[in-house]
């Protein structure tokens, strides 16, 4: 029974040195890696679920054997891309995802072919992101280089979803920044939750200045020293 599902987001990234290459050389190294992710995913149990152009999601048993796929895939890909130097540079971004919504406990497969779709675009080239649902999955997510990345805001969702990127190469994370607490708001991601307080704090802004230029300052504040002094 499938219960995880990985969306691969193919992204072909000319080379500044080499001339530009025509459609059909870009469609034969989108074929290469969509063989690399075919041969992998199959590899790890992985059977695939959907497939359109420039993407495809696999569905998977356990979290475990999605997680390894998608790095594997990523592995080989930037090994591919050193590899063949006069090719533009073909990566994908993977978003992996949990068809048990961790909120309602749901199954929810419609939203989750959309929400690994979402997952996949909003990482960058070669980048892998888990939600929130496959992260929590996780047995001992300690064996993964692992940490909270930021947080997205997808539209008919009614909460910011917390992305955790996956690292392969311990040189790319700070060790230090792994256990990021995923409820703080760091400024320079995407304070989505704190809009709710923004938005409830200009409305009570704005009531309080109509109030002010309708009644005066001197009538408002008789009327708060005499709640004050109830």
């Amino acid at each position: 029974m499938s219960n995880f599902l990985s969306a691969f987001h193919i992204q072909i990234i000319p080379r500044s040195d080499i001339e530009s290459t025509d459609e059909s050389s870009h469609q034969a190294i989108r074929e290469k890696l969509l063989l690399l992710i075919s041969r992998i995913c199959k590899d790890f149990r992985g059977t695939l679920f959907e497939e359109s152009r420039g993407k495809i999601i696999y569905s998977f048993e356990q979290i475990s054997f999605a997680a390894q796929a998608a790095m594997a895939i990523q592995i080989e890909a930037d090994a591919l891309n050193a590899k063949n130097h006069s090719d533009p540079i073909c990566l994908a971004s993977i978003g992996v995802v949990a068809l048990i919504n961790p909120f309602t406990g749901l199954r929810e497969e419609e939203r989750s072919i959309q929400l690994a779709s979402f997952m996949a675009e909003a990482a960058g080239p070669g980048e892998l992101y888990l939600s929130e649902g496959a992260h929590d999955s996780l047995k001992n997510p300690d064996l993964l280089l692992c940490r909270f990345t930021r947080q997205l805001l997808r539209t008919g969702e009614d909460r910011a979803l917390n992305a955790y990127e996956v690292f392969w190469n311990p040189t790319e994370v700070d060790p230090g920044r792994l256990h990021k607490d995923p409820n703080g708001i760091d400024l320079e991601l995407q304070p989505i939750r704190s809009f709710g307080l923004k938005l409830a704090a200009g409305v009570l802004l704005m009531f309080f200045g109509v109030l002010l230029l309708t009644v005066g300052w001197e009538a408002l504040w008789v009327w708060f020293i005499a709640v004050v002094n109830r």
